[in-house]
């Protein structure tokens, strides 16, 4: 990259050349393992194939692999057949780096030693001549390999977080006994080949197979002649040890994706294409020699060329249309490789803005992902922000371009309040929607906050104001803007992950529900005088008393540490107001009190401790509007007694909400704490009854229908005993005086 630029070209150069890499040591290996017309065909069906064709696009590790098994292979073999110290010594070099790509080459040292012992039983006498330089090999591999061993034994956790996700389906056969999923995927692997391929469009055709059926036909020939050959010694002869490396080096590379689910992951098999298509070129020999001992060679060879050479067309013209016309217009490729981003950055270098004008890309990713997808495509000066909650306005002077990628949505209350109605819509080449570019000229990009404050955090944007909807209903969540402004002593700042928190509290303190995003508006982006509107929606819980409410706003960062802050951040306060219940129905067993007030739920915990308080929450409808300021009386009772041994009266939301201000069909949740002395009486089946009394009169009112009995409470008189369970992440960390963390579970 720091050759080349910052570019895709640059980017995707070293899996083209790994790729093609794999094409001449597949064309190397056959010629040497077995026979010119194996080695040509090997390579040639790699040069076409779908499968290591999109290896060679993509820009990640696993191209390594592919090429760093095969060379590793092609010059271990090289020191066998040369018996070159020169060869094994580099073939060591290489197995250790090889080590280093990807997570399934780390069994590729057992691959290479059980080859060795096939050379030991097939062919003793070389291979015994060459034992040291075998040894020098693999203590080469392992000296090459110490700096990552060091670092893995250093961070186990870190390195191996991957490979310990990678064994689903063995982990559910081994530890709960479900051999079904073992089996499942290691069907997904044998089917692979001829019936069903790799179903993510990250990396392949949906879907589609590494073989037509005619291909996967010499390739099944393929397996059956290296099992046979691997083990015959009369038909194998020295090949014996050649045959057995195919079926040991491209099963091993398989193994991930056996043992871990159903569908078979060309990325993660990328170790085994070399190996896999020289077992179909030997499949496709072993054919054209079983022809050649049957037919004139005339003939023969006339057939076999044929079929050969219109085989690879027809795998190139199905690679071409199935990458070119299928995979490339896929909408969910398009989605997870941000084409559209790229399509923008095309668009701006062929039409770029006029002077002074500010380009903002709305994208959910703004932060590091998509700001560096879009360099590949474009050096154009761009600034983000975060579709899914904000809104840039730039500084007030200057028109605004601001472009919208087919795959984000722009939130309805962002395009009402700032009037985008009129988008031009951007296709791809293929007629495909790509963005929409809005163009809003200064005067429009105004959004003043209906109510100002004054909220400096530090180093970060100032609040300068917010809007609420005209009217707040209780159950309703609402559409929170919060209205930012950069400072000028605030830019050239690097990103970093800011959160915004609004919590709802009553007047009495309470918080009764809080929303927090991450600030949609990256550092990098900020320039003097810049104003955005976050959004936030922010739940009003029904059971929220109806009276004042106010919010307060907060800023931290990615550690949980709060913004230090300059100014109040608790806005004047609000009537949060009520709705009717629409859809409500008294049932015959709902408490019903005077007529008026029927207890729809209570909530509380049944167990009752002597010393221990208990929270109760109370939810009220009122079929018509009372006309008594009711307070509850909770009494606690042992069964067969006359009397309560526990009495207790509250009022109901006093100078807050009182009954008398509660509109007919309205719910009202009442919050109350029942306080449990220590020395209460011990018995048996106590029961937690309520009354409403008559504040007036301090009388019980009528209970219309229903029981006033609230539960049936359990006396827990001694201790709780708690017996850990395993923990398969075991942590220590203690929180206050009562509660410690003991570990966790994934």
């Amino acid at each position: 990259m720091r050759l080349l630029g910052q570019t895709v070209f640059a980017l995707r150069l070293p899996a083209a050349l790994l790729g093609t890499g794999s094409v001449w040591l597949a064309w190397r290996l056959g010629r040497s393992l077995f026979n010119r017309r194996v080695g040509l065909l090997a390579a040639a069906l790699i040069a076409v194939s779908l499968w290591p064709v999109m290896e060679s696009r993509w820009a990640l590790r696993a191209a390594s692999l592919t090429f760093m098994s095969a060379l590793t292979v092609y010059l271990l073999d090289q020191g066998f057949q040369r018996k070159s110290g020169w060869y094994w010594l580099a073939g060591g070099v290489v197995m250790g780096l090889t080590l280093y790509t990807y997570i399934p080459s780390r069994t590729l040292p057992a691959v290479i030693l059980v080859w060795i012992g096939w050379l030991f039983w097939a062919r003793r006498e070389e291979a015994k001549r060459q034992w040291r330089q075998m040894a020098v090999a693999f203590l080469t591999a392992l000296i090459v390999f110490l700096p990552f061993a060091w670092y893995i034994w250093q961070f186990p956790d870190k390195v191996n977080q991957r490979a310990n996700s990678m064994t689903v389906a063995l982990d559910l056969a081994t530890k709960q006994g479900d051999w079904g999923a073992l089996a499942a995927s290691v069907w997904g692997v044998i089917r692979m080949f001829s019936f069903r391929g790799d179903v993510d469009w990250r990396y392949h055709v949906s879907g589609v197979p590494v073989f037509d059926p005619l291909t996967s036909l010499f390739f099944y020939i393929g397996v059956l002649l290296c099992l046979w050959l691997a083990f015959s010694r009369k038909d194998g002869g020295a090949q014996r040890p050649s045959y057995a490396l195919l079926l040991l080096w491209a099963g091993a590379m398989l193994v991930p994706n056996a043992i871990l689910e159903v569908n078979s992951s060309f990325l993660r098999a990328a170790g085994a294409i070399v190996p896999i298509y020289l077992i179909t070129a030997v499949g496709f020999d072993g054919a054209a020699v079983w022809l050649q001992n049957r037919f004139p060679k005339m003939v023969t060879d006339k057939v076999v060329t044929a079929v050969v050479l219109s085989g690879l067309l027809l795998t190139l013209a199905a690679t071409y249309h199935r990458y070119v016309n299928i995979w490339r217009n896929q909408a969910d490729v398009r989605r997870i490789y941000q084409a559209d981003l790229a399509e923008i950055g095309r668009f701006l270098n062929q039409n770029p803005p006029p002077q002074r004008t500010r380009v903002y890309l709305a994208d959910s990713y703004v932060v590091d992902i998509a700001p560096r997808t879009f360099a590949y495509s474009s050096d154009y000066p761009v600034d983000w922000f975060s579709i899914n909650d904000s809104f840039a306005l730039g500084n007030g002077r200057e028109p605004l371009w601001v472009f919208v990628a087919v795959n984000e949505t722009l939130p309805a209350e962002f395009a009402q309040r700032v009037g985008l109605d009129n988008g031009e819509v951007y296709t791809f080449a293929n007629g495909d929607p790509a963005f929409t570019l809005y163009r809003i000229p200064p005067e429009a990009a105004v959004w003043p906050p209906q109510q100002p404050m004054n909220v400096d955090f530090a180093a970060n944007p100032r609040l300068i104001g917010y809007d609420l909807p005209p009217e707040l209903y209780r159950g309703d969540t609402i559409p929170l803007f919060l209205h930012w402004e950069i400072p000028p002593d605030r830019t050239d700042l690097p990103n970093q992950l800011i959160f915004v928190k609004a919590q709802l509290v009553d007047s009495s303190g309470n918080v009764w529900s809080e929303a927090e995003n991450l600030l949609g508006y990256p550092q990098e982006s900020w320039r003097p005088g810049d104003r955005f509107v976050q959004l936030l929606p922010l739940e009003i819980p029904a059971g929220m008393p109806p009276g004042e409410a106010r919010l307060r706003f907060f800023l931290r960062d990615f550690a949980g540490q709060p913004i230090p802050l300059t100014g109040e951040n608790e806005t004047a306060g609000f009537a949060a107001r009520s709705r009717p219940l629409t859809d409500f129905a008294l049932t015959p067993e709902m408490p019903l009190f005077d007529g008026a007030l029927a207890l729809r739920d209570a909530i509380f915990s049944s167990q009752l401790l002597p010393g221990l308080d208990i929270d109760i929450g109370l939810d009220w409808v009122a079929l018509q509007r009372p006309s008594i300021d009711y307070k509850v009386q909770f009494q606690l009772w042992y069964a067969g007694e006359e009397a309560p041994f526990l009495t207790q009266t509250a009022a109901i939301w006093p100078d807050v909400y009182p009954p008398t201000q509660w509109q007919a069909g309205e719910a009202v949740r009442s919050l109350h704490r029942l306080i449990i002395p220590a020395d209460i009486p011990l018995g048996k089946s106590p029961e937690l009854r309520l009354q409403l009394l008559d504040p007036a009169t301090g009388t019980a009112v009528p209970l219309t229908q229903g029981d006033n009995k609230l539960a049936d409470m359990t006396l827990v008189t001694r201790d709780h005993s708690f017996e850990v369970p395993p923990i398969s992440q075991p942590r220590s960390a203690q929180f206050g005086n009562s509660i410690r963390l003991l570990g966790y579970d994934l």
